[in-house]
């Protein structure tokens, strides 16, 4: 059995294998010429610039007074440490000495036992009698001396004879005697211990039965109530913006005392006092440079009613303090967050465009700034913080107040 071999014509080969190609190739090239004369013209369009929009406030100078802020704690302007001056055995303690209580001037807190001092107080008056009754009669005998002398015409007499040492010794005695009777008074004059001023008990040491030393034993500790006092640290750079009283060697005193607001807190209620700057401290503190101010409250304790209600602001509390300093004739309040690195604030002009400026600011806090130089009237003061900004650079005004928090949109609403 044999195979015989099928031979392909030229035409049958063209037709098989090289024309199909050929028709994909034209089918492309036709539709992309179609396409491209059928495609939509594209339309041009200008780049969009994206502005930031920022926050701005008007500027408006007005006279500021500065303040001061500091905090402290609230002392007694006197307090005391009783000691007894005579001893003895405590017969009564007055209820006003116990801790908390209150006392007037004069009046009777401890009581000591007496018996031993009315016995030297009578001892004493029997000596003054008797150097009393010694001197009358020495100087009858002088009395008499001298007149025997003079009778007798020999010359002049001498002291002795006149019996001058005598008289000078009972004059003496007479004058020892008396001293030792006003020991004596004061003595038992001191067996009653009365309040020094009017005050009140912080610690009361004794007690009814117990004996006591001179001048050794503490009795209690009692404080003043008159006045309250609040030691306030302020920095150095601070005391150019108050009027501070100072005083010289030759008892001189300068500047005023300048007002103060006392803010202390009781639980979740803030009240306040007035409050006036008694006095600056003589030395700086070497280790914080910080200068001293005393404050002072009057009537601490004295019982408020109506809307000025109030506790009494006692010894011990933590206080905060405002202190009102001197007042700048024009300047701007800005809030602190305008404030750029270097002191620096960015103004937005008529354009819309920005300026930096560099200002002075005097006084500052986490919320505002009090700026005297750089701005002027009307300028209006970006708030918000820009990334990257360019003197001149362009952006759009938002509405001052959308971002604003609370004290800073009232702020604002002040400026503008």
């Amino acid at each position: 059995m044999t195979s015989e071999k099928k031979e392909i014509s030229f035409g049958e080969w063209l037709l098989k294998y090289v024309m199909p190609p050929i028709a994909i190739l034209l089918l492309a090239v036709v539709a992309v010429t179609l396409a491209n004369i059928f495609k939509p013209e594209s339309v041009k369009k200008d780049p969009i610039a994206v502005l930031p929009y920022v926050e701005v406030v008007t500027a408006k100078s007005k006279p500021v007074t500065l303040e001061i802020e500091s905090q402290g704690t609230v002392q007694a302007r006197t307090e005391t440490a009783l000691v007894a001056e005579v001893s003895g055995r405590i017969e009564a303690i007055s209820p006003a000495l116990f801790s908390g209580g209150f006392f007037e001037k004069g009046d009777v807190l401890i009581t000591i036992d007496k018996t031993d001092y009315i016995a030297n107080l009578a001892s004493a008056k029997s000596r003054v009698a008797e150097a009393r009754l010694a001197l009358e009669q020495e100087k009858a005998s002088a009395d008499q001396a001298r007149q025997d002398w003079e009778e007798l015409g020999r010359g002049d007499p001498n002291s002795l004879v006149l019996r001058e040492p005598q008289l000078e010794r009972a004059k003496a005695n007479m004058e020892a005697a008396q001293s030792t009777l006003r020991i004596a008074e004061r003595d038992l004059e001191r067996t009653t211990v009365r309040a020094p001023y009017s005050g009140r008990a912080r610690e009361k040491l004794v007690d009814i039965g117990q004996i006591v030393n001179a001048r050794s034993s503490v009795l209690a500790h009692i404080y003043s109530v008159d006045i309250a006092e609040i030691r306030l640290p302020i920095s150095l750079a601070e005391t150019q913006f108050i009027d501070l009283p100072e005083t010289y060697s030759d008892g001189q005193t300068s500047g005023n005392k300048p007002t103060a607001l006392i803010e202390v807190s009781y639980g979740d209620k803030d009240y306040t006092w007035e409050a006036t700057i008694d006095r600056s401290e003589g030395a700086i503190d070497a280790r914080t440079r910080l200068a001293y101010v005393v404050a002072q409250v009057r009537q601490p304790y004295a019982r408020k009613t109506g809307d000025d209600e109030k506790p009494p602001l006692k010894v011990g509390l933590f206080a905060k303090a405002k202190i009102s300093g001197k007042t700048l004739p024009e300047a701007f309040t800005i809030p602190r967050k305008a404030i750029r690195e270097g002191n620096q604030i960015y103004i937005i002009d008529r354009e819309n465009r920005v300026r930096i400026r560099e200002v002075r600011i005097v006084k500052s806090n986490t919320e505002i700034a009090i700026v005297t130089e750089g701005i002027k009237d009307g300028d209006r003061i970006c708030l918000t913080p820009l990334e990257y900004a360019v003197d001149g650079m362009p952006v759009d005004i938002a509405d001052s107040t959308t971002k604003l928090t609370s004290s800073e949109a009232k702020l604002a609403s002040e400026l503008n």
